[in-house]
């Protein structure tokens, strides 16, 4: 069955969700739980995502995110793919976490974003895990409430905009309109659109418009990300061997890496990264970046290499 295409523009606000792979636990303690966040954290930075509103279940998740780019399938292949081999490590489990490919609802701000953020934070609720959002500490809501302080990668200004904006009587607005109902009406259409009927017939001329591939659409590359030439060069000085002897490699941890950092960093395509590093397939490509993200858990040396890598392409 052909994949659905996702919709991306810049500015789209979405409802997004993901599921452990056969309705599985994703996190197992508070530690998989924070380490989830530090991730979330890190790709909302290196994405440049608006993050409003988020919760931890035990076997999925919720994100509402306003992406100013069009990138939010990029973005969440790096935050779900981080993590899964995060966890795969720590709970020494083989496969995948993840049943399948997240979801995404696109929303109409103007008409639906306030019952999205208010059925997103209520989850915890209707689960009957706690009484009352405040209890629950794994969701945006305590932060947003004005409860507690909020990390700086939530933006609480864009959450608490239909309400009064950032302020004591914004987020006592916040909190009385969460408090008023268990749960929320939601209108989605072609199980992708989240809004009035007139709004989701101008999406669907968007997806109509869309030309159809086996691959999923090229985004839109932000500016300043390092070519892969560049890449290419960085990792071979800093490995400490020759461009020539890394494309002639058969595989090996340095020719991983510098698919793992064309991939994440560089918003490479995988045809330009198998072209670039003399890899015949785009299949052989992926399965490198995944093998690279977990040799990233436990590798001192090639986390080095990395992270001194990143710095110089960003000066």
């Amino acid at each position: 069955m052909a994949r659905p295409l996702r919709i991306e523009y810049p500015g789209a606000v979405y409802h997004v969700t993901s599921r452990g792979n056969e309705r599985k636990a994703i996190f197992r303690t508070n530690a998989d739980r924070e380490a989830f966040l530090a991730f979330l954290g890190k790709t909302v930075n290196r994405f440049g995502w608006s993050l409003i509103a988020w919760v931890l279940m035990t076997n999925h998740f919720h994100l509402v995110i306003q992406t100013p780019e069009p990138n939010l399938s990029r973005g969440m292949h790096w935050l779900n793919g981080s993590y899964a081999g995060w966890f795969n490590h720590g709970h020494k489990r083989w496969g995948h976490l993840f049943g399948g490919r997240f979801k995404a609802f696109i929303i109409e701000k103007d008409a639906y974003f306030a019952e999205v953020l208010r059925y997103v934070v209520l989850n915890p609720v209707r689960a009957k895990m706690v009484e009352g959002p405040e209890k629950y500490r794994w969701s945006s809501y305590r932060a947003t409430a004005g409860l507690e302080a909020p990390p700086e990668w939530l933006d609480t200004s864009a959450a608490l905009s239909p309400f009064g904006g950032v302020s004591e009587a914004g987020s006592a607005n916040y909190r009385t309109f969460v408090a008023e109902k268990m749960g929320c009406e939601q209108r989605l259409w072609d199980q992708l659109i989240l809004g009035s009927e007139t709004w989701a017939r101008n999406m669907r001329r968007v997806l109509q418009s869309k030309r159809r591939s086996p691959e999923h659409p090229r985004t839109q590359r932000a500016i300043g990300r390092p070519k892969l030439r560049h890449i290419v060069r960085v990792v071979a000085v800093l490995a400490g061997t020759k461009q020539s002897e890394i494309r002639r490699a058969r595989g090996g941890p340095i020719r991983r890496l510098i698919a793992w950092i064309g991939w994440n960093e560089g918003l490479s395509r995988l045809r330009d990264i198998a072209s670039a590093l003399g890899l015949r397939s785009l299949g052989h490509v992926s399965n490198e970046i995944r093998r690279c993200q977990l040799e990233l858990t436990h590798d001192p040396t090639l986390v080095a290499i990395a992270e001194t890598a990143l710095i110089r392409f960003q000066h």
